[in-house]
């Protein structure tokens, strides 16, 4: 599974938007609490939901792992986990797939500068006030230094969604490979102790 990390208007959902339509790999749709953007579709973009029926699919351990962001709540519904999904999480979301293991996990890190992402909110029509603390938060969050578990760090600053997509995509597969490969290798090693 391709895990997507990075701070807000890192380039994150529309490079994976572009993955999709360019590859054969498909988007796991998660949950979340935050209100719908204008141009977000509903089971789509996300599966939008109230604080309620959220609480209620938590208790009924629907989800893989859920987080806080924004004071918004995400969860990953447990039946979308499988090899070559697509999925955009935060840093803590990541620790949870982590600790699953109920596929090979292949970790990316979309970096920006800050003018550029304050750049890109403000042509998306973000409120200045939210572009602010998103901001300011992210610098918590998403200082990838901080981040275990990460595969790779991409700076898309100076780079076109088109390219980040093929970039992702590409070293994506290679690796996934790798890892699966390792696993094999280790798998070769192991005996039968009946």
């Amino acid at each position: 599974m391709l895990i997507l990390l990075g701070p807000s208007a890192s380039g994150k959902t529309e490079s994976a938007k572009i993955m999709i339509n360019r590859y054969p790999i498909s988007r796991v749709v998660t949950c979340t609490t935050r209100p719908q953007r204008i141009n977000e579709i509903d089971g789509f973009d996300y599966h939008f939901m109230t604080d309620e029926v959220f609480s209620r699919r938590e208790k009924e351990h629907y989800f893989a792992e859920t987080a806080v962001y924004n004071n918004y709540r995400y969860g990953t519904p447990l039946n979308e986990l499988r090899d070559d999904k697509l999925i955009i999480l935060e840093p803590q979301g990541l620790q949870s797939f982590l600790r699953l293991k109920v596929c090979e996990v292949v970790a990316i890190f979309l970096k920006t500068k800050e003018e550029c992402r304050i750049e890109r909110m403000r042509n998306r029509h973000d409120l200045e006030e939210n572009i602010v603390k998103r901001i300011e938060q992210d610098r918590i969050d998403f200082n990838y230094e901080k981040i275990d578990g990460l595969d790779l760090i991409i700076d898309t600053t100076d780079l076109t969604l088109s390219n980040v997509a093929d970039l992702v995509y590409y070293n994506y597969n290679k690796i996934l490979a790798n890892k699966k490969f390792k696993h094999e290798q280790l798998s070769l090693f192991e005996t039968d102790k009946s």
